[in-house]
């Protein structure tokens, strides 16, 4: 049947559902020959039907392998970098792709390289042996290639460990995509970061905002580990930039209880003007855990502010410092029973029986 379900998905003037039930019946047969009708498929001017093709693709998983790989030195530059994101939809299936796309890297059109890249990152560790590809790249000058060797050399996550100077080296990155990337890189790669956190901690007080930002939030990817990031963080709680403040209390929040020397001037931001702050501020709280209780009375305060989302972060703190949030059980618990947001009053009642279990029984 699947020349029938082939045949199906190319007719355009039936209906989308048809033709996306088609390529869901393709995906279902696992077979190569669907494969060129899917990768037709995957650029239909319909959203359904080329959302199907891609989760059909993907249910074929490495059967798709060896025609994609036929078509992948295809003349068309354009056919080649299709072929090339097909690949990375398969993922992990992948694999067998690894060398036939470490071949793309090199690819006289920059779409090639960037799909290649993309799908290389997408199959993940298997593709680790592409890792001095892309630490050549996160030196050039177009930073379109920076950013998709930074997000590939993610995916691969901690095998990619050796990319990890030249990562450090680009997050004050002149472009905004790039930095993302790297920051988000770093945070993959994880605990094997540590080593670069001090480097890192250093240009917390670089002169441009998106920068510092950026900075804090690849220290708060490394989490725990990056405990010697805490001095500067706190620094930077008190930055004239709101975005800069929000991500350093978040990267606290994400080292956690090694991050309990920031309590005090974490408190000092429960007045914060901006309720976003004030939100990551008692996430970050949350993150720190019992070693918070200091904490209390101010966040006691919170769960009176008019941002739901605010109420619902301080709940969730006091929670976390458990029984030394019993002071707060009465706000607590009139929240439980009378705010107007379902997620607030749900979330009191949790924290309620962390603080003070035998209040509700």
């Amino acid at each position: 049947m699947v020349w029938f379900w082939r045949l199906i998905l190319t007719l355009d003037a039936l209906p989308a559902e048809m033709r996306a039930k088609a390529a869901a019946k393709l995906g279902d047969a696992k077979s190569p020959n669907a494969v060129p009708a899917l990768m037709r498929a995957r650029h239909d001017k319909n959203s359904t039907i080329a959302e199907a093709a891609v989760a059909a693709m993907r249910q074929i998983g490495s059967v798709a392998v060896e025609p994609l790989l036929k078509r992948l030195t295809h003349t068309d530059p354009n056919e080649r970098a299709n072929v090339a994101e097909a690949l990375g939809w398969l993922g992990k299936d992948a694999k067998p792709a690894v060398a036939a796309l470490r071949i793309r890297l090199g690819d006289p059109q920059t779409l090639v390289r960037v799909r290649a890249a993309e799908a290389l990152g997408r199959i993940g560790p298997a593709a680790v042996e592409a890792v001095p590809e892309f630490m050549s790249w996160l030196t050039d000058r177009e930073p379109r290639l920076v950013e998709v060797a930074a997000r590939a050399l993610g995916g691969i996550g901690p095998l990619a460990k050796e990319a990890l100077s030249a990562l450090v080296e680009q997050v004050a990155h002149r472009d905004e995509a790039a930095r993302e990337a790297v920051a988000e890189a770093i945070g993959k790669i994880g605990s094997l970061s540590r080593i670069f956190v001090p480097k890192l901690a250093a240009q917390l007080n670089h002169v441009d905002s998106d920068v510092r930002e950026t900075i804090a939030r690849a220290i708060g990817g490394i989490g725990p580990d990056a405990k010697a990031a805490v001095p500067a963080l706190i620094q930077q709680l008190s930055d004239v930039d709101r975005a800069v403040r929000t991500a350093c209390a978040k990267a606290i929040g994400q080292i956690g209880p090694n991050a309990a020397a920031a309590v005090p001037q974490l408190i000092e931001l429960f007045n914060d003007k901006d309720y976003g702050v004030r939100e990551h501020v008692a996430k970050a709280l949350a993150g720190i855990g019992p070693a918070s209780a200091p904490a209390v009375r101010g966040l006691m305060k919170l769960l009176q502010d008019d941002r739901g989302s605010v109420r619902l972060a301080a709940i969730e703190a006091l929670g976390a410092i458990g029984p030394g949030a019993n002071d707060a059980v009465a706000a607590i618990k009139a929240l439980a029973d009378e705010d107007k947001y379902a997620k607030v009053r749900e979330a009191a009642t949790l924290a309620l029986a962390t603080i003070s279990p035998a209040i509700l029984e």
